[in-house]
């Protein structure tokens, strides 16, 4: 009797943890701060954060959580962000790589979990100035993740492989030890 309750507790509480889970979660690959540089001026700023801002103000991202370990959602989305400022031609190039992790294995960095790996570009005229500069970084980063979204809707994920979070604390394991993730 007492072995009946314990499994229907354990199968409700791995029922309400899918049916309560998060579309999708995200983790940024960037641990270091960045730098945009011109002739005269510099720009320093720290991408995950700017992306974290950036997907808070789109409508596209409402049901996308940050990645933590608590967290059960159909992906993962591993975002690297890449910009880099042409000064002579005035360009700010704006690159996302990313990958999608779905839990489809047992083992968390087995290659089959890896389901999807794509690249968005996007560049625009801009003049480099320290005050704009940030807005402009936001601008990028809001086109770059609006093309994403377009992506990840192709992506035909299959709601069949919950995702646990653990995977970020191996996520934030390789950020802290400055290892790269082979983007």
């Amino acid at each position: 009797m007492f072995l009946k309750k314990i499994i229907l507790f354990t199968s409700a509480l791995l029922l309400s943890n899918m049916l309560c889970a998060e579309k999708y979660q995200y983790f940024v690959n960037q641990a270091t701060n960045q730098i945009l540089t011109s002739p005269y001026q510099f720009f320093i700023y720290q991408p995950s954060s700017l992306i974290d801002k950036a997907i808070e103000n789109l409508p596209a991202y409402s049901d996308v959580k940050k990645c933590a370990s608590n967290n059960i959602s159909d992906a993962i989305l591993i975002i690297k962000p890449i910009l880099f400022y042409n000064p002579q031609s005035t360009i700010l190039y704006g690159d996302l790589n990313v990958k999608i992790y779905q839990s489809r294995s047992d083992k968390e960095t087995h290659p089959d979990n890896f389901i999807k790996k794509m690249k968005i570009s996007l560049w625009e005229v801009v003049k480099f100035d320290r005050v704009t500069m940030d807005y402009y970084v936001n601008n990028i980063y809001t086109k770059l993740l609006s093309k994403l979204s377009v992506e990840i809707e192709n992506a035909q994920l299959n709601s069949d492989y919950p995702t646990n979070g653990s995977y970020c604390d191996l996520l934030n394991t390789l950020k802290e030890s400055k290892i790269n993730l082979r983007y």
